[in-house]
């Protein structure tokens, strides 16, 4: 009887050592020491996430790892694109990265740093189209001593492949004041980017603008442009972008203007404290050419913080500027807010 229970027992260890097995079945092993199991999602920059079973997702420094064995074969992608699939991975070094195939001896070495993914996501193969986007809104209805009425909504949709990308931006705000409209303007954005190399880009793009309280019915801007793409990751992304482009704009009591401009654009967010808060800096702007100190531009600036389940909490200033306004309209434009929004 008490060898039946012994052979009880270790038969139920070993069936649970292997569903656990079948399940974390990848292993990490840390320069300190360390051990940790589970299954390994993706790394990009000096992050890699390990889904456990006891932790939910965990963020492991990549420089910090000493090897890893995963169960089904990790592709790696370099810096220079090059793919390569294997199941066992040794950084021997602070420099050095080795490789080997199952059942051989450990042979490709490569530099740490030229790691840039592992686990690409598929649009990072030539696979469909990575799918972004956010929407943020701000509503507020006051009613008693103040009447006060206040709507602020923008959204931004992305898809992106390894060849090109299509960004729809829109932008709303209406805010009214003891039955009187204090606010009145929109804007609707479409880019398309086609990629000539990694970082380089050409487009057109297409957006239309209406601001009643700086006299303007509506703003069209037409034309090409090129970019460049410095950083683009979950961690840090930064594009600029250039362009000769045909502004067609139509005022309320002044006079219409139709020209050709110069258009610039900045897009930059970065995470900070481990990814608790993200950075942003959107700017897009337009140089006359036939009245050539007449500028005008659009930013947006402010930091947002991940809450839980795609909710997002943000603080923004957006500042607008025209060197040239229409009579009665002054030169600057700053609004503060806080918003709440769903990103994906």
């Amino acid at each position: 009887m008490y060898q039946e229970n012994i052979l009880q027992r270790f038969l139920i260890f070993t069936l649970l050592l292997l569903v656990y097995s079948s399940v974390w079945s990848d292993t990490l092993v840390m320069k300190d020491g360390s051990v940790l199991m589970g299954t390994i999602l993706n790394q990009e920059k000096n992050t890699l996430k390990l889904k456990t079973s006891y932790a939910g997702t965990i963020n492991v420094k990549w420089d910090q790892v000493k090897s890893f064995q995963t169960d089904e074969s990790t592709t790696i992608m370099l810096v220079t694109d090059e793919l390569i699939k294997t199941k066992y991975i040794s950084n021997i070094s602070d420099n050095i990265t080795q490789i080997k195939k199952e059942g051989e001896e450990w042979e490709t070495a490569f530099k740490t740093h030229n790691v840039a993914f592992i686990n690409p996501d598929p649009w990072r193969l030539g696979d469909g189209y990575k799918k972004t986007g956010r929407a943020n809104f701000s509503l507020k209805s006051q009613h008693g001593n103040t009447i006060k009425d206040e709507l602020e909504m923008d959204t931004r949709l992305e898809f992106r492949s390894l060849i090109d990308r299509y960004t729809f931006t829109g932008a709303l705000e209406n805010d009214n004041s003891s039955g009187k409209k204090t606010a009145d303007n929109w804007l609707l954005s479409g880019k398309y980017d086609h990629f000539i190399t990694k970082k380089r880009y050409y487009g057109a793009g297409l957006s239309f603008e209406r601001d009643r309280f700086t006299d303007l019915d509506l703003r069209t801007t037409l034309g090409p442009h090129t970019g460049y793409q410095f950083y683009e990751s979950k961690a840090l992304n930064l594009r600029t972008e250039t362009g000769l482009v045909k502004v067609y704009e139509n005022n309320i009591d002044a006079d219409d203007h139709d020209y050709f401009a110069l258009k610039w654009y900045v897009d930059y967010d970065q995470f900070l404290f481990n990814d608790l808060t993200q950075f942003y800096h959107e700017q897009r702007g337009l140089w006359d050419f036939e009245k050539t100190d007449k500028i005008t531009f659009n930013s947006w600036t402010g930091f947002r913080f991940p809450l839980q389940f795609g909710i997002v909490a943000s603080a923004e200033v957006e500042l607008e500027y025209d060197s040239q306004p229409n009579t009665g309209v002054h030169k600057t434009d700053t609004t503060y807010r806080l918003k709440i929004g769903y990103q994906w």
